[in-house]
């Protein structure tokens, strides 16, 4: 069997197991966010011994060059001795501004960078990955533009497991310390294929984070075509910034935005629309081309991959349709 080191401990590789499945197996307590290789949470740093080139493709050379790889794309074939990231290599320093309930589960989390010089480039909608001061470390989607506001700001939703979540919700204090990197992901406004096309965004909880820097991205650059955002929830206590989006319809009439939720709720009638998000859009976008649309999913991957199957068949183009979909992982204490 194929051998793993870590910490001077060997830990045997199962057949075509991955180093990350490995090391999650022995109790090490690796962050990830998708098993895909997109969200570049899991990276590890080799030490006297080659990663494979498929697990290190998808890293910037600056990373690989300090030989950084992907844990969850490297199978190994041989023998390989790993070594968990170092801070000081490629992460940026904040520190939290703020901390605001958007609802009773979502926190608006505001941060400051010690050293703008330092802070990478990125475009609303991708996303970062976050480590406390504990060293646990969860991917996060960037609501805002840190070029135009000089903070970054992340929405996250609280639930039932997720160490890092706790930590925010529970011990995390303004103008403590965490350490961010990225960018990842391909969910983001680009002028040079977005501009002069209709754009269709929806997302359920704080799937709404990406897509309300993609609406903002797109008014910055003037876009001139429809805008429709379709975010749900079960009830209206799910959802959130509600009035601002109304406000930000009123002042900018291609935009639309369409709340939706499950449950109906008859003081919020008139403003909120009655039905899952699925139906609720592909009905209301029925008589549309979809197939002049760009669209952009974000939430659960039940929903994402579900609603990607709707539009598909409905008449969108699949290379039009960019998803970010996300499940809560649990990180196992070292």
């Amino acid at each position: 069997m194929t051998t793993l080191t870590y910490k001077h401990k060997p830990l045997q590789l199962k057949p075509q197991e991955t180093v990350l499945d490995c090391l999650l197996r022995h109790g090490v307590a690796l962050p990830y966010a998708c098993k895909a290789g997109m969200c570049q949470a899991c990276l590890v740093k080799v030490v006297n011994c080659t990663a494979s080139e498929e697990s290190r493709k998808w890293i910037k050379p600056s990373l690989q060059a300090l030989g950084y790889t992907l844990a969850c794309q490297w199978v190994p074939d041989t023998d390989i001795n790993v070594e968990l990231p170092e801070l000081a290599d490629f992460a940026v320093a904040a520190t939290i501004r703020s901390l605001r309930r958007l609802n009773p589960q979502v926190l608006q989390v505001i941060l400051d960078i010690a050293d703008p010089r330092s802070m990478f480039a990125y475009r609303p909608g991708q996303y970062l990955t976050a480590t406390n001061p504990a060293g646990i470390a969860r991917a996060y989607s960037i609501a805002n533009d840190y070029a135009e506001d000089a903070y970054v700001e992340l929405h996250i939703a609280a639930t039932s497991h997720g160490e890092f979540t706790h930590w925010l919700f529970g011990a995390a204090r303004v103008g403590e310390q965490l350490y961010l990197r990225g960018p990842a992901g391909n969910c983001f406004y680009d002028v040079r294929e977005d501009a002069g096309q209709p754009l269709l965004l929806a997302g359920t909880g704080t799937g709404l984070a990406p897509l309300l820097g993609i609406v903002n991205q797109a008014l910055q650059h003037q876009h001139t075509q429809p805008i429709h955002l379709y975010h749900g929830g079960r009830s209206v206590n799910q959802l959130y910034l509600v009035d601002e989006l109304h406000s930000l319809a009123r002042a900018n009439p291609l935009f639309h935005y369409h709340p939706c939720v499950i449950e109906a709720d008859p003081q919020a009638a008139g403003a909120v629309q009655t039905g899952r998000i699925e139906q609720v859009m592909t009905r209301d976008m029925a008589k549309e081309k979809l197939a002049n649309y760009r669209s952009y999913l974000c939430g659960a991957p039940a929903f994402v991959h579900g609603l990607r199957k709707k539009l598909y068949l409905q008449g969108a183009r699949s290379e039009h349709i960019h998803c970010d979909p996300f499940t809560e992982r649990t990180v196992v204490p070292d």
